[in-house]
């Protein structure tokens, strides 16, 4: 099969495999770094290599290149650029738990005997590759999905038959990261334990204690929330790659990132503002509407997600949707429009971050490029 380079497209560079014309799938992420690191030492963005295996799905490959050639990093210095610019610190980080401290160890162990041969004894090494099965399912930075990538591909080929057995099973439980059942899971579980975590409340006590002057005061408290909570959605505007769109959205979130490749620390950040944001909006209700608010406290929500596209006027985010509810996809865009001429909405934000929260939202179900070819501003100066 050929094996081409794509950058245009939601998740970061793809390499896409082709049967003579017809695509039939893109390589596996722990085989990226490694593919993207033969086409830079051979200066080519295609190659021609055969599929090893696919995952459950079947659109996702691992493959054999044709020809010798060294592993380079350059899918990190891609990813590292793309989150230089971005910063957290608007409040105290989240810890590690003794579970990522302990996955950390035995990732590093099982590293350095795969790699270098340290002299671990086999009984040892099984034992930490068991951990890393059973602990993997949520850390989904770019540091540890490389060393996984590294450690699956170094298993399968060890010597010893019992490491080898391990193969098949770490290539399922990796490759399950990126389904959509583990991007639900990561919204309906590792979301709400976070939160409910020692780890999270100790961040919560310590932004109480640095904030104690304002919240020990009733008529100051509910302010000094809100005014977090602005800082917090104030920073998550600023993220990379349009990952704003999706924080409301964690399985979503969740997906991009994987794909994209976050940093350990970013990732940290990303975390704590996001628990952080969740534990503030309880305390002063927000996440605790009754069955005859919910829809309305919903729609607030999706205004101020919003926001940032009506020029930071959630007030103008309220009546935008209140004029589509129930509207034909035609109407949206002409609305959509005539508002981009009069300056209500950001001609910057009006194309695909504005359809990915209407289509998540349910708003504007027809396809991305139905929304940019009715569109009626690109004829028009602003």
């Amino acid at each position: 099969m050929l094996l081409v380079k794509e950058q245009t497209n939601d998740f970061g560079i793809v390499v896409r495999a082709l049967t003579g014309t017809r695509s039939c799938g893109v390589v596996s992420r722990f085989d990226l770094e490694q593919t993207l690191g033969m086409m830079q030492h051979d200066n080519t963005p295609v190659l021609v290599g055969r599929v090893a295996e696919t995952n459950s799905e079947g659109r996702c490959f691992s493959v054999s290149v044709c020809g010798d050639y060294p592993t380079l990093d350059s899918s990190a210095a891609y990813n590292n650029s793309l989150w230089d610019n971005w910063q957290w610190t608007g409040a105290p980080l989240m810890d590690s738990n003794p579970e990522e401290r302990r996955l950390d160890i035995s990732l590093k162990i099982a590293s350095a005997e795969l790699q270098q041969h340290r002299g671990v004894n086999r009984q040892t090494l099984l034992e930490h590759l068991n951990i890393i099965l059973q602990l993997a399912n949520w850390d989904i930075s770019s540091e540890t999905q490389q060393q996984l990538g590294t450690i699956r591909r170094l298993v399968g080929r060890h010597p010893d038959s019992e490491v080898r057995a391990l193969a098949p099973l770490l290539r399922h439980s990796l490759n399950a990261l990126g389904s959509r059942q583990r991007s639900t899971e990561f919204r309906d579980i590792y979301l709400p334990q976070l939160c409910k975590s020692t780890e999270a409340e100790h961040m919560n006590n310590l932004w109480c204690q640095a904030n104690v002057g304002h919240l020990g005061k009733p008529e100051l408290w509910k302010p000094t929330i809100i005014r977090q909570l602005e800082t917090i959605e104030a920073n998550l505007r600023l993220l990379p790659a349009g990952l704003y769109y999706q924080t409301e959205r964690f399985d979503m979130l969740m997906h991009r990132l994987l794909y994209i490749g976050i940093p350990r620390r970013k990732l940290v950040m990303l975390l704590s503002a996001i628990v952080l944001r969740q534990l503030l909006r309880q305390q002063i209700g927000l996440q605790n509407a009754t069955a005859d608010n919910a829809a309305e406290e919903r729609e607030l929500q999706l205004a101020q997600q919003l926001a940032p596209t009506f020029y930071g006027n959630t007030t103008k985010a309220l009546n935008f949707l209140m004029l589509v509810k129930g509207k034909k996809p035609s109407d949206i865009t002409r609305l959509v429009s005539q508002w981009v001429a009069d300056k209500h909405i950001r001609v910057a934000l009006c194309h695909r971050p504005l359809w990915t929260i209407l289509h998540e939202a349910n708003i504007y179900t027809a396809t991305e490029s139905n929304w940019n070819a009715m569109l009626d501003i690109r004829k028009r100066t602003y």
